[in-house]
């Protein structure tokens, strides 16, 4: 089983590998990322939402699965999953994936690659570039979060990439 997570980071701008994407058999999209217009980058195909917002509650019955986290320990006060399962089914991301992580806050990209290693044992990632480039979204103007240490983030993923858990595309 091949799964690519699709990041938003504004390199995946930088290759034409919208067909290639589409060829996995799985892709996961986060938050509000966007398609139109990005296609040839992008690509078209999305499989996986995986969310910590409402960006695309309207194509909600077109995903095989939607997945949520957030920093509420407890899944039946987290409002967003809450909201989402009044329309699908949706997996809450175990508050326990999150605190075995080497790092306090993660970003939602993050939290995502660790639960696909978990699931499916590597993944190959596009899109994770945000600690190196001035724009930190290739589709919107939305602002980098706070909590998030970008660069601890990048040593991370380059010690799963040399455990031959993740791959750049």
């Amino acid at each position: 089983m091949s799964v690519i997570l699709v990041g938003n980071g504004s390199s995946i701008r930088d290759k034409e590998n919208g067909k290639l994407i589409d060829s996995f058999d799985t892709v996961v999209r986060f938050n509000s990322y966007k398609i139109e217009g990005f296609e040839n980058y992008t690509g078209t195909k999305t499989d996986i939402w995986f969310t910590v917002n409402r960006g695309h509650i309207k194509d909600i019955d077109t995903y095989k699965s939607v997945y949520t986290h957030s920093w509420e320990k407890d899944e039946s006060k987290c409002e967003l999953t809450n909201y989402i399962r009044k329309h699908v089914e949706v997996e809450k991301i175990s508050h326990d994936l999150i605190l075995s992580m080497p790092i306090k806050a993660p970003s939602t990209g993050l939290i995502a690659i660790y639960y696909f290693i978990e699931k499916y044992g590597s993944v190959t990632i596009t899109g994770f570039d945000w600690w190196e480039r001035d724009e930190h979204h290739y589709g919107d103007k939305e602002a980098r979060g706070t909590l998030h240490k970008p660069k601890e983030e990048y040593d991370i993923i380059k010690k799963l990439i040399s455990e031959n858990k993740v791959k750049f595309l």
